[in-house]
């Protein structure tokens, strides 16, 4: 009796099309195998994010319902983890739930402020602008992430191979002299020696070695996922030289291009700050973000706290306390943002120029240290030679 409730209920909602004659059973094709097993959010990259933004932000601007919209978008797209995705927030927005409270479901995929703003424009009533303004923060924090990484990928690689080199020389070099100077019997100068000692722990007990290697990078990766080890990396980060002004730089125009995000969007300044403390990337902006937020709440002004904080530049400081006078914080906020990030870019630019030539020195400066230690012993032919 409840199943023939539940057919007949079934049947009022979505009545059979007799037009469209049913699918024979039989074996499904590929790409709805494909569908049923995937997961939503799975692979879903930065990339992805955006282009969902603006084409959701298009579609809704245009008059498009929000779940047609959100069907469309998942039909076009080519990524299954974002289609699957796309069409549990359809479902979801289908069934009454608000648009937020359904992206709050994958915090993975959709961070704070994007969850915040869609938030704000469903009491406003503008999402598709809002949708706009997410699509355009992602799209600057995608660019700037890459000029991040494209300038640390570049000393990174000739480190590594740097090491190469080195490993190469010790391993397959350094017993072949080894050879010739233990025939000679002389006592070799003491970087010759050190050099020996290394070539011979790695040829010989390469294997506690690589053991050894493999349980530090392990203990390393296992400590830096704990909110301890975070802390210290972010610390590290903040201080190395010449690579920490430029993290610090990204750190703060990430926070500052979010505030002046939320900001011109109408959202509160105490809501702003702590969103911003969310997404800043660092535990000690974080935390002084919120430590910001408590000062607002307590009714101090954001500009009079700025001029305290050593990670915010006293220029960055002056141009807020001037846009809070004024009372046009929100203009103020975005140019201040926009000088942050032409900073950050200017000074990837110069770092990029400096690091090639510096990594062409160090590499010379270790190359060429092995190599006088090496033909150290031939300099002083008379002594060792000579037997």
């Amino acid at each position: 009796m409840q199943t023939r409730t539940e057919t007949t209920t079934r049947s009022e909602k979505f009545p059979p099309r007799p037009a469209r004659p049913a699918k024979p059973a039989g074996p499904r094709s590929d790409e709805d195998m494909a569908m049923a097993l995937a997961r939503p959010g799975k692979g879903v990259k930065r990339d992805d994010v955006i282009f969902f933004a603006t084409q959701l932000a298009v579609m809704v601007d245009t008059g498009v319902p929000l779940t047609d919209a959100l069907e469309a978008i998942g039909s076009q797209s080519p990524n299954l983890g974002l289609r699957a995705l796309v069409k549990e927030l359809a479902e979801d927005v289908r069934g009454g739930v608000e648009f937020s409270v359904a992206l709050e479901k994958y915090p993975h995929i959709f961070n704070n402020l994007f969850v915040a703003l869609v938030k704000a424009s469903e009491a406003s009533g503008t999402m598709g602008r809002m949708l706009q303004r997410v699509s355009e923060y992602l799209e600057e924090q995608h660019k700037i992430r890459r000029k991040v990484i494209g300038a640390m990928t570049y000393p990174l690689c000739m480190l590594g191979f740097c090491i190469l080199v080195v490993v190469g020389i010790l391993v397959f070099i350094m017993p072949r002299f080894e050879k010739i100077y233990a025939s000679k019997g002389s006592a070799l100068p003491v970087p010759t020696q050190i050099l020996m000692a290394v070539s011979h722990t790695l040829t010989n007990y390469w294997y506690a070695v690589l053991g050894g290697v493999i349980a530090a990078a392990a203990g390393a990766f296992w400590y830096l996922r704990t909110p301890a080890g975070q802390i210290l990396m972010d610390q590290v980060r903040i201080r190395l030289p010449l690579l920490g002004k430029m993290y610090r730089k990204a750190c703060l125009a990430r926070s500052l291009r979010t505030m002046a995000t939320m900001t011109t969007s109408g959202v509160p300044v105490l809501d702003g700050l702590e969103i911003t403390a969310r997404v800043s990337g660092n535990h000690f902006y974080s935390r002084m973000w919120l430590e910001l937020a408590e000062g607002v709440r307590e009714g101090q002004s954001l500009s009079g706290q700025l001029f305290s904080q050593t990670l915010v530049p006293a220029t960055v400081s002056q141009m807020i306390d001037a846009g809070e006078r004024t009372g046009r914080m929100a203009m103020v906020m975005d140019r201040v943002a926009k000088f942050c990030e032409d900073d950050l870019r200017n000074s990837i630019e110069s770092l990029t120029s400096l690091i090639e030539p510096a990594m062409i020195i160090i590499m010379g400066g270790v190359i060429g240290g092995i190599a006088m230690a090496l033909l150290l012993p031939v300099f002083s032919i008379s002594k060792v030679m000579a037997k």
